[in-house]
């Protein structure tokens, strides 16, 4: 049969309408990724601007101490059954002048193995709210935390958990000398799965509890070790399963207040996850 003038017309309109549907999903990815370029260029351009006579000396050994920065991480997870998931999580602090508040936006650019499918993961977001600090007495510190992983990543993908986490808690601190500890408690809300395949018993929420201690060790001015243990009471009801988390860093100063290098890896126990960063943190 042959092909009509009006047969090609609804060709050609289809496929112009495909191609657009395409470009609007690869939009959102294109203008995070440029995001990201343009904070990182900007920060080495700020950075390179800067007088070279530091007029203060930055700590970042103590959790505690907030200060302005990007954060720059090439990251590599093993997961369950061989799957691994691996990309650039950019992470951007903004502290106010007198260290009593900071804002982390973590924004995770990754390629999943199990979907081959590339995108944005869920965006982590915190607040911290420090009162009181004087290291030299004990508690050392006082103060609010709240952390939030928004489902921003696609669960169908492997990007993403699906469900909003929210866990608001209390720190303080502990400073004996080169080595300190920061306890935090948190109250720990998992929302229901975004996920219309999933049984209702699936998507269901949970409420439990999390604590940590970041644990410091400095080596020196210029670097330091931390680990911190984690619990994890998903369910009050056993029913999302506890879990068990180490996360440790190596942070070495390469220019006093301005740049630093480093490593990271983090295990979850029951949920058979492992991550390793590299990282490089530009201070403002």
């Amino acid at each position: 049969m042959p092909v009509t003038y009006n047969d090609c017309d609804l060709i050609l309109k289809k496929s112009l309408f495909s191609s657009l549907y395409l470009s609007s999903m690869k939009l959102k990815t294109i203008f995070s990724i440029s995001f990201i370029m343009c904070m990182f260029f900007l920060s080495l351009l700020k950075i390179s601007a800067q007088n070279t006579t530091p007029f203060r000396q930055i700590d970042p050994s103590k959790p505690t101490n907030l200060y302005t920065r990007l954060s720059n991480n090439a990251e590599y997870s093993f997961l369950k059954s061989g799957k691994r998931l691996y990309g650039y999580r950019a992470n951007f602090v903004w502290a106010s002048d007198r260290q009593h508040h900071s804002i982390h936006v973590e924004l995770p650019l990754l390629y999943a193995t199990a979907s081959k499918k590339f995108g944005l993961s869920d965006i982590r977001f915190r607040y911290y709210w420090i009162p009181y600090k004087n290291y030299a007495k004990k508690p050392g510190a006082f103060g609010l935390v709240l952390d939030t992983y928004i489902p921003t990543g696609k669960l169908e993908d492997g990007l993403g958990r699906g469900r909003w986490i929210v866990a608001p808690g209390l720190s303080t601190a502990f400073v004996f000398g080169k080595f300190s500890t920061f306890p935090i408690i948190s109250y720990l809300y998992s929302g229901k799965v975004m996920n219309i395949k999933l049984s209702p018993a699936g998507k269901k929420s949970f409420d439990g509890y999390m604590i940590q201690s970041i644990c410091v060790y400095k080596i020196d001015k210029k670097s330091y070790l931390d680990c911190t243990p984690i619990f994890m009471k998903n369910s009050y009801t056993n029913a999302g399963k506890d879990d068990f988390v180490i996360e440790g860093n190596y942070l070495y100063m390469v220019k006093q207040n301005k740049m630093q290098v480093g490593c990271f890896a983090r295990r979850y126990f029951h949920g058979n996850v492992t991550t390793v960063r590299a990282a490089m943190r530009l201070y403002f």
